[in-house]
């Protein structure tokens, strides 16, 4: 009876190991796939080369991203400095233009008369004009005469016994300002035999001061230009530049 009971223990013992082992192998497929471990480390080395080609793909795409920004930073600062070239020409035209308000270190001239003096204003208008030849000669950026801002357009015109500025009559005193360096301003006027000296000689008296600071209002009048045009770049090269 004994032995009896001792097989069929045995009997159910075995069955129970088979369960686990049945269960333990489904269990390991499950987590396997199903696969092998040698498949399963063929399938994790071919993700492990999928993965390096999309990464040295990311790299080169990073690159390149790199390689763009750098030639847009540096088209981004030629055409800032482009820019900053542009705008200081236009300042530049503005001052030279005469219709913008300007200030700066200058000289001062006064021109007046000797009450016995036999030459007017509009007998000797020419010397004014040969000052301000010398005013441009010395450099000077600005130059305005009795308020009148002298242009590229303006016109000292001899009418009786005073000229016309800008179509304004003045006459004497005179004061010229002039925007430029003062040594070079009173240097180009005081020399032996210059304009200064020919106004003395013909009875006029010259006062110039130097100042650290000096206002020239700009032009109030217009210029309407009804022949000549701007040209344009393609114009130019059609024309061969000339």
């Amino acid at each position: 009876m004994s032995k009896l009971w001792q097989k069929i223990m045995l009997f159910a013992i075995s069955i129970v190991l088979g369960i686990i082992l049945m269960t333990q192998i489904q269990t390991t497929n499950s987590v396997l796939g199903g696969d092998t471990l040698q498949e399963k480390a063929s399938n994790l080395n071919n993700e492990l080369a999928r993965l390096s080609v999309e990464k040295n793909q990311l790299r080169e795409e990073l690159d390149e991203l790199k390689r763009t920004s750098e030639e847009n930073k540096e088209l981004f600062e030629s055409r800032e400095a482009e820019i900053q070239r542009l705008n200081e020409e236009l300042e530049t035209q503005k001052i030279l233009s005469g219709y913008y308000d300007v200030k700066g270190e200058g000289t001062i001239i006064t021109i007046n008369a000797d009450p016995n003096s036999p030459y007017t204003i509009a007998m000797s208008h020419q010397y004014i004009l040969a000052l301000i030849s010398y005013l441009n000669n010395a450099g000077v950026e600005a130059i305005s005469i009795n308020g009148q801002r002298y242009t590229n357009y303006t016109e000292i015109v001899p009418v009786l016994h005073h000229i016309n500025i800008n179509g304004v009559a003045m006459v004497l005193p005179l004061e010229i300002k002039a925007i430029g360096n003062n040594r070079t301003i009173e240097a180009s006027l005081n020399f032996v035999g210059g304009i200064v000296s020919q106004l003395n000689n013909i009875g006029y008296t010259v006062e110039i001061e130097s100042s650290s600071e000096i206002f020239i209002n700009g032009f109030d009048g217009e210029k309407e230009f009804k022949y000549a045009e701007p040209v344009t770049g393609e114009e130019d090269i059609r024309n061969g530049g000339d």
